[in-house]
């Protein structure tokens, strides 16, 4: 491995590094803490700051990660440093875009990476034009609305990585990864729950003054979890059985992995499993991976979901 910060390596003075990411908070992030002793002459002083890049590549060269310090804290009793950097899309994340967009969702993320100046690589092709304004989102937002109404009618579903370092991409969420995880060879433990603490069976579409117009239920669910029941209110400009349809809940399924690392299995891929003892058998979407490496061990720690979603972004009403 190498960690690389002003093109110089600093991995042999590192303790820890932990590389994670997770499809609800868009940036992966790289958390790395190093040893720093000021009386020990023989060790070789760095000088790290806010704002200098970062490149993080794995034991055959590839580099995994490109992003920029945004945070530095010392530890004087135990005379070392711990770093966090984000990649690029953490400043698509935090920045915020005010136009009006009428074009394919690849040409509206291009605009936007061109008007905060991140490069970028391979964006998934949808053909289908879009239009909205978009007035004070952020541009992770503004390129989701796009590419959530291209997804309608595609069928695919959409997350935006760093695929090439410092590159901006568009890829279809739930790509398998190529790594298996099988209980005797590389899984170290896994978990999967089931619970119906969220279920939605029944909901009550009223017009605006609240009277009963129609009702949606799931019968079945009904009879097995008992009925829980929601409320929705008809508004102007919406579709009333869409929005009632949205608010029906079904058993929620998660799961979770701890085993050897493997560079491949991150966020916004799929990853097979095979550990009959937690239920756990088939493909599964890497839903949010922490990869550590310390002692010259890799272990990743991956939360599954047994549904590829989206995380979809409405067009603005106004």
């Amino acid at each position: 491995m190498q960690l690389l910060t002003g093109g110089k390596d600093i991995i042999e003075l590192v303790r820890e590094i932990t590389w994670s990411g997770d499809t609800k908070e868009v940036s992966r992030k790289l958390n790395f803490v190093i040893y720093q002793n000021d009386i020990d002459k023989l060790m070789p002083a760095v000088s790290i700051n806010e704002g200098d890049d970062i490149i993080f590549k794995d034991d055959a060269g590839k580099a995994i990660f490109g992003g920029v310090i945004h945070k530095k804290d010392r530890k004087a009793a135990e005379k070392s440093f711990t770093f966090l950097a984000y990649d690029l899309l953490f400043y698509v994340n935090k920045s915020e875009i005010s136009k009006i967009f009428n074009s394919t969702p690849e040409a509206i993320t291009r605009s936007i990476c061109n008007d905060l100046n991140i490069p970028v690589g391979s964006l998934a092709s949808t053909n289908v034009k879009v239009y909205y304004p978009c007035l004070g989102k952020t541009a992770y937002e503004a390129i989701m609305i796009a590419y959530t109404q291209a997804g309608y009618q595609t069928g695919n579903v959409y997350i935006p990585i760093m695929k090439d370092i410092n590159k901006l991409s568009i890829i279809q969420k739930g790509q398998y990864s190529n790594v298996v995880l099988e209980g005797t060879y590389n899984l170290e433990d896994s978990t999967y729950s089931v619970t119906s603490e969220n279920v939605v069976n029944k909901v009550v579409i009223t017009d605006k003054e609240g009277n009963a117009i129609r009702t949606l239920e799931d019968i079945d669910s009904m009879n097995k979890y008992g009925t829980i029941q929601k409320v929705y209110k008809t508004q102007d400009g919406k579709d009333s059985n869409v929005e009632a349809k949205a608010l029906m809940h079904g058993i929620d399924k998660n799961g979770s992995v701890l085993a050897l690392g493997d560079v491949r299995a991150i966020s916004g891929y799929s990853v097979a499993v095979q550990e009959s003892k937690s239920g756990l058998y088939g493909l599964f979407y890497i839903e949010s991976d922490s990869h550590t490496f310390m002692d010259g061990k890799h272990e990743m720690s991956l939360t599954l979901a047994f549904e590829n979603m989206m995380d979809e972004k409405e067009l603005p009403t106004s």
